[in-house]
């Protein structure tokens, strides 16, 4: 009976559902080519026009159309990218809250009173408990003691040259009084006389 099917239409019959099997296969895969590729485009960009472009390609050119979207997607994922930028911010933080010095931008630490590299001054001790204060601080964060100003310098130097200056005229006063006070040592010595004139002599 298999001969009698096989020696008739048997081989069509059969090569009919092989086409049909191959067709349903390619119509399968393709379906499936475009749910990828529109999964894999939503998830690389927001972009709605590139969402239409990429599906279109596959769904025209079904396996051509499937290597042209994987030259032309874009290279990350958008979870890729926000991990990226992440990092990125994480480590721009971290540099930006590592402190440095005002002056030579150098990395200090968090209780320098005074720059190492420059000699610039950072923080003032605490007058209660003598740990480093920030200059913007109005009271110490750690026994809470009010924050005492120091002086200023300029008013400071400006008060050191003017007690310098009239120490130096009071100095120089007491001298020219004490050289005007010291007597004389130097002695008096008359004039010699002047001789006296000849006369000249009488009658003849």
């Amino acid at each position: 009976m298999l001969l009698a099917i096989w020696d008739g239409d048997g081989w069509k019959t059969l090569l009919l559902i092989a086409a049909i099997i191959l067709t349903a296969y390619l119509i399968v895969m393709w379906i499936g080519a475009l749910v990828w590729t529109y999964r894999d485009v939503q998830a690389r960009t927001r972009d709605p026009f590139t969402h239409g472009i990429s599906v279109l390609l596959v769904l025209l050119f079904n396996l051509p159309g499937i290597l042209l979207y994987l030259i032309l997607r874009p290279k990350e994922t958008l979870a890729e990218a926000y991990d990226r930028r992440l990092g990125a911010e994480a480590l721009l933080q971290e540099i930006q809250d590592q402190a440095t010095c005002p002056t030579c931008r150098r990395k200090i630490s968090e209780d320098f009173l005074t720059c190492p590299y420059c000699r610039s001054g950072l923080r003032v001790p605490c007058a209660s408990c003598g740990r480093a204060l920030a200059t913007t601080w109005v009271a110490c964060p750690y026994c809470g003691a009010d924050r005492v100003e120091p002086a200023a310098p300029a008013a400071a130097a400006s008060t050191m040259a003017s007690s310098q200056t009239a120490g130096s005229a009071a100095t120089a006063s007491g001298e020219a009084s004490r050289r005007q006070r010291r007597p004389s040592t130097a002695t008096y010595t008359p004039p010699a006389p002047k001789p006296a004139a000849d006369t000249p002599a009488d009658g003849g």
